[in-house]
């Protein structure tokens, strides 16, 4: 089937004149459906990588779900901009929220939001306060959403124990003989490990609650309007059950590297602390009233953990031979794990910082 026949199975409005290659995103395809009725929206049209996400049914009755409980708390505040400011699911004419391909292609279709602003990356505080103002509304309007009612798209997505679990039998297995090349690296992250299962164990007490969590919180997930205003949320495939620090702690991961994430000059990687502190901001002034202060005090962990956790699977894969990551060279999975751990090792010696930063903004 070709795009224009995949388009015809949803149920859309107006006419829809052409399909064109849609920029963004590393996971799925999107189409931008223009429309030529006068009138009538244009769509975003998107193939989902069921390689990747494997239960594409769960993602889409999530992203539902999602959606129309946004949906409905946008229309209390801003009753006149809320297809602007929350994602409409298209439904397909059988009534599903996505179609299925005779190939297999699992696909959806959302309105097309007009006029918005995507930023891949930031060194403005602002920029960073208003991106992180937006994910925290999104946390707030799902405060009242059971995180049960959700569905696991990625079992042990952010889970630390499992992900050290993983080094340990990588390390043990030592498949690609690369084990002698990352004793270094090994050696820093067993002596930090005790810290970064503090929000691991947390929750495991009860001590934090399961929320609805978005879990893919760099900042080209927001959508901005022309005045570098946060308008909404995107990209839900990842919505699942965790703990706020992950949606805390992945933004501050993404946004705060002075670096890039697989950067071979270590001595550009840090973590900008006025970056840091725009986004507990924003992020804070959005979710201060409903976060517990056991949640609010593991903020402060979770700006650590998110580097390392992703160090951790960068390691591991280098160590099982590159089966998972596209990796450019034989040596880029090491490149990446050592410039995340710098970002770790970096936020640590500021941590006592990030601590009066969050005690200041809770």
């Amino acid at each position: 089937m070709n795009i224009e026949e995949i388009a015809g199975k949803f149920a859309t409005e107006g006419s829809i004149d052409k399909a064109k290659d849609h920029a963004g995103g590393h996971i799925n395809d999107s189409y931008r459906l223009v429309n030529n009725t006068p009138g009538h929206p244009d769509y975003l049209l998107q193939r989902v990588n069921h390689f990747v996400f494997k239960d594409v049914p769960l993602l889409m009755q999530n992203m539902v779900l999602v959606t129309d409980h946004v949906k409905a708390k946008t229309r209390i505040n801003y009753p006149d901009e809320v297809d602007r400011r929350s994602l409409t699911i298209i439904p397909a004419t059988d009534g599903k929220s996505y179609f299925k391909d005779p190939d297999g292609n699992f696909w959806r279709v959302l309105r097309f939001i007009e006029d918005h602003l995507v930023f891949e990356s930031t060194t403005d505080p602002d920029i960073a306060y208003e991106g992180a103002k937006t994910f925290g509304a999104f946390t707030a309007m799902l405060n009242d959403l059971q995180a049960g009612e959700v569905g696991t798209v990625i079992p042990d997505f952010h889970n630390m124990k499992y992900r050290l679990t993983q080094l340990k039998d990588s390390i043990r297995k030592d498949v690609a003989g690369r084990l002698k090349e990352v004793k270094k690296e090994i050696e820093y992250v067993e002596s930090r490990s005790r810290m970064m299962l503090t929000i691991h164990e947390l929750g495991e007490k009860g001590a934090i609650p399961l929320r609805v969590t978005h879990n893919d919180t760099k900042i080209s997930n927001v959508l901005f309007d022309t005045d570098k205003k946060g308008l909404c949320v995107i990209d839900l495939d990842t919505i699942q059950p965790g703990y706020v620090t992950s949606d805390f702690g992945d933004g501050i991961r993404t946004l705060t590297n002075t670096g890039e994430e697989d950067d071979a000059n270590l001595d550009r990687v840090s973590m900008n602390l006025e970056l840091y502190e725009a986004f507990a901001n924003g992020f804070l002034d959005s979710t201060r009233d409903i976060l517990s202060s056991t949640e609010k005090d593991a903020l402060v962990y979770a700006g650590l953990l998110f580097p390392y956790m992703q160090a951790v699977r960068f390691l591991v894969d280098y160590l099982d031979g590159d089966t998972y990551y596209k990796v450019k060279h034989p040596e880029h999975n090491l490149v990446r794990t050592r410039a995340q751990l710098k970002l770790t090792q970096d936020g640590e010696s500021q941590m006592e910082d990030m601590k009066r930063i969050i005690k200041n903004l809770s």
